[in-house]
């Protein structure tokens, strides 16, 4: 038996009892790394001598009963600090000095009991869509000849292959959708915690890649991982009650929807509808700012990110984007005339409280995922224009900072994944994993793309 692609709540329960040996388990992982090329690109770093030894001394505990991610492999992006390790934001010119201490939710994590097994690729500041850089090209699991997403996408194809059970990726404002974008395109579960938007002017630390999100290809796992990374005991899903849904396939942001988005958003309306929800048809108000206030934050993200590492040798799209962002810095364009996410967020806490509705339903991506090609040496214009819809539904919920879940729900007729996208008021948490694991239960989708093996 491989312990690769076995579930972290399965890995979890077997090192606390005794049953499994975390050493053998990430052993495994590495293992699964090392011998399948679906994984090929995916990863910048593998940490085998350090994760064999932390697994060891995971075994070494005597009370792993509050230990609630015992021996579970972990993928991190490459741009989360770990110590010992280079934080790289993506790209080579993007190279931080090596960390003395590690990421909170790196931390979190450990803490509870998990090992950090390899970091994934991103794109460069952790602003674009897709993860590529240097020629290196991660295909998707499911289509070959499409990307992995991003701006975690490496790790989220981490996950896909079997490679970590869960992964902790990117998030927040001017993070092209975060974790969930990535998460969509490889066909695997993520969630974007809530968070109240930090003003760009008082704190802008905020801005520079410090929310996180989690990933994993179960919703029980993922709700593991984010009960990890805020202290809490992992809770089990139940039944949510009968909800008010109300379901849109109006992509905020510019972008065309496809039909197969829309058929799948449809089937899974019609399964919440077949569990006892009440569903219905409406476009959420994110108010008149919603485009230039996911500009603004977009443009001074790449400003403030790239002030750790200086702009020589930064591709030549996150140049001119950052360009852009200083001027748009400077000047208190964000947060004054284009708006900003607290905005964006009122207007949606309103529309959910004065509609009386429990959650919002959307499309995960509006089409299939990206083309597997080198975004990284387009022009800002190319990567603008042919690249930055692929956010359209995610990104605007980073922005506001509103908890947010992608859930697979199938296949698309041109064999990548289908997903959609719960979206909840603040508080909603609990709820949007109840639905979530709801709608897989009734639909079924696969863990894993057809093709990949464990033999």
């Amino acid at each position: 038996m491989s312990w690769s692609g076995t579930t972290a709540q399965q890995i979890a329960k077997a090192v606390r009892r005794g049953d499994a040996d975390a050493a053998i388990v990430v052993d495994h992982h590495l293992r699964r790394i090392e011998d399948h090329r679906e994984a090929e690109g995916a990863l910048t770093s593998v940490r085998k001598i350090e994760s064999l030894a932390e697994a060891a001394a995971v075994d070494e505990i005597d009370n792993r009963d509050s230990l609630p991610a015992a021996g579970v492999p972990v993928a991190v992006c490459e741009q989360l600090a770990v110590t010992g390790h280079a934080p790289r934001l993506g790209s080579n010119a993007a190279v931080l000095p090596i960390a003395d201490t590690d990421h909170q939710a790196v931390q979190r994590i450990r803490g509870a009991g998990a090992v950090i097994v390899a970091f994934g690729r991103s794109s460069e500041l952790g602003l674009w869509p897709a993860t590529d850089d240097d020629g290196n090209i991660p295909a998707n699991p499911w289509r070959p000849d499409r990307g992995v997403g991003g701006p975690s996408g490496g790790t989220a194809l981490a996950v896909a292959t079997g490679a970590a059970p869960i992964g902790i990726g990117l998030d927040g404002p001017g993070s092209a959708g975060g974790v969930r974008t990535a998460a969509a395109a490889c066909g695997i579960v993520a969630y974007s915690p809530e968070h109240v938007p930090a003003d760009i002017n008082t704190d802008p630390e905020h801005w520079l890649g410090a929310h996180t999100g989690v990933m994993a290809t179960t919703v029980e796992d993922a709700a593991l991982a984010y009960a990890a990374l805020t202290h809490r005991h992992p809770r089990s899903t139940g039944d949510p009650g009968r909800l008010r849904i109300a379901a849109t396939n109006v992509a905020p942001l510019p972008a065309r929807v496809d039909d197969d988005a829309t058929k799948w958003l449809l089937k899974a309306v019609r399964s919440l509808t077949d569990l006892g929800h009440e569903t219905f048809r409406a476009k959420p108000r994110f108010g008149a700012r919603l485009t230039p206030a996911s500009s603004g934050a977009w443009t001074c993200a790449a400003y403030l990110r790239s002030l750790k590492c200086g702009p020589d040798g930064l591709q030549r799209r996150t140049k001119r984007l950052v360009s852009v962002g200083e001027k748009t810095y400077l000047r208190g364009l964000f947060g004054g005339v284009l708006g900003d996410g607290n905005r964006v967020r009122r207007h949606l806490e309103d529309w959910f409280d004065l509609e009386d509705y429990d959650l919002l339903i959307t499309p995960g991506l509006p089409a299939a995922p990206p083309a597997a090609k080198e975004w990284s040496t387009e022009t800002l214009r190319a990567n603008v224009t042919h690249l930055a819809s692929t956010a359209a539904f995610t990104a605007p919920f980073g922005l506001a900072g509103l908890p947010a879940l992608i859930v697979p729900v199938g296949m698309r007729s041109d064999g990548a994944p289908a997903t959609v996208q719960l979206v909840g008021p603040p508080g909603s948490t609990g709820r949007l994993f109840d639905v979530a694991a709801q709608l897989i239960a009734k639909l079924r989708p696969r863990r894993y793309a057809p093709g990949l093996s464990w033999d």
